[in-house]
């Protein structure tokens, strides 16, 4: 029987799913993927590893991948090379930020298709990326990397809290519930900061104070604050990726007035990632965007990467999307 083995490759960890007719099989959790590395040698090991956990008479398995660290300079075929399976016929690759958005915004239709529709998600987590999808035309917003973007994103609140902690240590800033939390980890601030740059996993160490934000944000102003701003900056990052598709427009009003941004038919807007269970971040997040333009509609609840991962091998060709999607065949290795 043909099976589809859908994957979803993040920094923190990695989850396969076996699915039949549409159906969850199993579901197995593997390790992270490290984007600093070749992702090529991971992914292979990685699917091979996962088809060889499936049950016995798993054959003729199409294998759909979304991964962190996937770009258009990635080379698909060397993946194929590197899969070591015969259980493997054909995989499927894509960044993550495609996965995120069929998992969010697609349906499975009939036949095995995917009915996507158009607007856009944003995806924060450790780090945070948009993808704005149009009739004709794709954009990517943000995920430029801690260093030079990920604004919105877990570790751009943990730096922001730290920041707020040492400007109050220092006195350029006002106090925080934020400096107990942080000095029960780094009881000398002064040397907090040769600590955490010397540290290997310093992005997700300094990522995990987004959460005792979130915590602090109904009783502290200061949490608080750095918890809307997240949620402004996430709203702004899908208005560009609405603008830049052709899903907004502006209309222009009589001077002084500034120009109206209008919604051009609905697009649909999904927030995802464990930023938003905060409460502040999510109602900034809605308000600034509703605001900004009336016309977009949020889904609530939306579905996962690993639900996208399951979707890829029904998009159709007609997609915006198809473009970003490779696929490649597999030829078992023989001894």
């Amino acid at each position: 029987m043909s099976e589809l083995l859908a994957i979803d490759c993040g920094q923190s960890g990695s989850r396969a799913r076996l699915m039949s007719a549409g159906r969850t099989v199993s579901e197995t959790e593997y390790g992270p993927v490290f984007t600093q590395s070749a992702l090529e040698p991971q992914l292979a090991e990685l699917i091979g590893r996962a088809a060889g956990d499936l049950p016995e008479g798993t054959e003729n398995l199409t294998v759909a991948v979304g991964s962190s660290g996937w770009s258009d300079d990635a080379e698909p075929a060397e993946v194929g090379r590197l899969v070591d399976s015969d259980r493997v016929s054909e995989v499927i690759l894509a960044h993550d930020s495609v996965t995120s958005y069929l998992g969010a915004l697609a349906q499975n239709a009939e036949g095995g298709a995917s009915d996507v529709s158009l607007g856009a998600v944003v995806a924060s987590g450790t780090g945070v990326v948009t993808l704005g999808v149009g009739e004709h035309r794709v954009a990517r917003v943000d995920g430029w990397g801690y260093l030079f973007g990920d604004a919105g994103s877990g570790f751009w609140i943990g730096r922001a809290a730290i920041d707020a902690v040492l400007r109050a240590y220092d006195g350029r800033g006002p106090r925080t519930a934020l400096t107990e939390r942080v000095t029960s980890e780094f009881p000398d601030l002064s040397t907090l900061y040769l600590q955490v740059q010397a540290d290997p996993g310093k992005v997700s160490r300094v990522a995990r104070y987004a959460r005792i934000t979130a915590e602090l944000a109904a009783e502290d102003p200061v949490a608080a604050g750095i918890c809307r701003d997240a949620g402004h900056t996430l709203a702004d990052s899908v208005l560009a990726a609405l603008r830049v598709v052709g899903l907004t427009e502006q209309s222009a009003t009589r001077t002084p007035a500034p120009a109206v941004t209008r919604a051009v038919g609905t697009p649909s807007v999904a927030r995802v990632g464990k930023v938003f269970g905060s409460e502040v971040v999510r109602q900034a997040f809605d308000e600034h965007l509703t605001r900004t333009v009336p016309g977009v509609r949020i889904v609530e609840h939306p579905g996962t990467a690993l639900d996208g991962a399951g979707r890829l091998a029904g998009l159709p060709v007609t997609s915006a999307l198809y473009p970003a999607v490779r696929r490649v065949g597999i030829r078992p290795i023989t001894g």
